[in-house]
Order: C-alpha cells, then sequence, then structure tokens
C-alpha cells in the first residue's frame, strides 16, 4: 500500500473539478448516531472527503423545470468527482465508499411518498452536509442548507469513506458561524412559501408538502427560494 496525502487528495479533487474539497477524521463522528458513522459503511474508516460543486444562481432562477435539470446535472458531476477520488484511493491500495448524492428520484412509489423526508436521509446512512461540516467547509444554516463562506448555500457535495488516514481540516468556530448566518438575518425564513422555516430549524412535512408536486413533476425538488434569498456567498 502506496502513501497519500490530503494535499494530493484535495489537488486530485480540484483538478477533477472540485470547487470545495474537505477532509474530516473519522472520529469527528463519534457522537452521531451509529448508522450515520463513516464505520458503519466502511468498517475500519478513518477518514471522510468531501467534495463539492458550486450552483449557479442565474441558472435556478429562471423556472422549475431548468433548476430541477441544474441540480440534477451537478449531482451528475461531483458524483463522478467523488469516483475519481474513490479510484485514486484505490490505486494506493485504500478502500474507498462513495456517498452520491442523488441524481433524481427516479423510484416513482418514492416520489410519490408522503413519508418521502423520513424515507430519503436513510437510503445512504451517512448525511454529506452533515460530513461537510464535520470537513470544516461550512455550516448548516436556518434553512438546513450547507452554507460555506465562498458561495453560501449554492453548492452541491458528495463525501468518500476511506481507511487513509488523512489530515482533517479546521470546523468553522462559532464567532465565524454567526458570520455565514446571523442570528437577526431572516431571509431565508420569510422567504420560504410553505413556511417550513424557523430558528428552530425546519419542519419537514411542510417542506415536503411544497416540493413533493416538483418530484412528481420533474424527478427533483425545484423549490430553491431559501437558497435563492440567502444573501451569504453572493
Amino acid at each position: 500500500m502506496g502513501r497519500i496525502s490530503a494535499e494530493s487528495v484535495k489537488r486530485a479533487a480540484m483538478n477533477a473539478g472540485a470547487d470545495l474539497v474537505g477532509i474530516a477524521s473519522a472520529d469527528r463522528f463519534k457522537e452521531y448516531p451509529e448508522e450515520k458513522r463513516p464505520e458503519h459503511l466502511l468498517p475500519g474508516a478513518k477518514s471522510v472527503i468531501v467534495v463539492g460543486v458550486r450552483v449557479l444562481l442565474d441558472t435556478v432562477k429562471p423556472n422549475l423545470l431548468l433548476s430541477a435539470l441544474h441540480h440534477i446535472t451537478l449531482n451528475m458531476y461531483h458524483n463522478q468527482i467523488a469516483y475519481d477520488i474513490g479510484r485514486l484511493l484505490d490505486d494506493y491500495g485504500y478502500s474507498a465508499v462513495i456517498i452520491p448524492h442523488r441524481i433524481g428520484n427516479l423510484d416513482p412509489d418514492l416520489r410519490k411518498s408522503g413519508d418521502y423526508m423520513n424515507i430519503y436521509p436513510k437510503l445512504f446512512g451517512i448525511s454529506t452536509r452533515h460530513a461537510a461540516v464535520e470537513a470544516g467547509l461550512g455550516i448548516l444554516g436556518k434553512s438546513r442548507l450547507l452554507i460555506t463562506p465562498h458561495f453560501g448555500p449554492r453548492q452541491r457535495v458528495a463525501a468518500v469513506i476511506t481507511d487513509a488516514e488523512l489530515k482533517s481540516d479546521r470546523k468553522i468556530t462559532s464567532k465565524e458561524a454567526e458570520k455565514l448566518c446571523p442570528p437577526l438575518c431572516h431571509a431565508c425564513i420569510k422567504a420560504c412559501p410553505g413556511k417550513a422555516l424557523s430558528n428552530e430549524g425546519i419542519a419537514w412535512e411542510k417542506c415536503n408538502a411544497v416540493i413533493k408536486p416538483h418530484n412528481s413533476m420533474y424527478g427533483y425538488s425545484a423549490c430553491c427560494q431559501c437558497m435563492i434569498a440567502c444573501p451569504t456567498g453572493r
């Protein structure tokens, strides 16, 4: 087994087209429920690599179909980047498990399920958004979207779990978090058409009531009003 560094993994991700890349030690997930820890998918996991690509805000704005197709395209893109990182790790003799973001809700029964928001998070176990937080890329905002310094809530992320022991990135501090999502900012809360957002977080059933018709029509949620409204990272 060859040696691989965090720097070489990040360089490979950026060369493959990533706008964001961060690394978290598997130890950072030890307080998570067992099924949401990296070891649940890869025994002996040491690191989680998170790669992200930016959302183009002006492509999201015009109409719901274009927004849905844009996000599906981005998911295909960063899933490929994650796979490329997995191949690199494999070349060095390490194990790798790719945690993709969905391409679209291709299962019609899942799209129509009233329990969709409870079913979907269980499909992969580990949350790529939470992994991004642990990898120092950003925080979860009031919208529960990942918010990063560079792009605000406008990025998509995938993750790679590996048994390679890589240097972790520094997490966002509480002071930095307040700059990314100021306590007195309510832009996403005001913009939400389903009144699903508050300072305490998101009421998934209200969010699902808005996006469920999108899933049936386009194979993807295309609301994005909280993403559009957020001033961070513009």
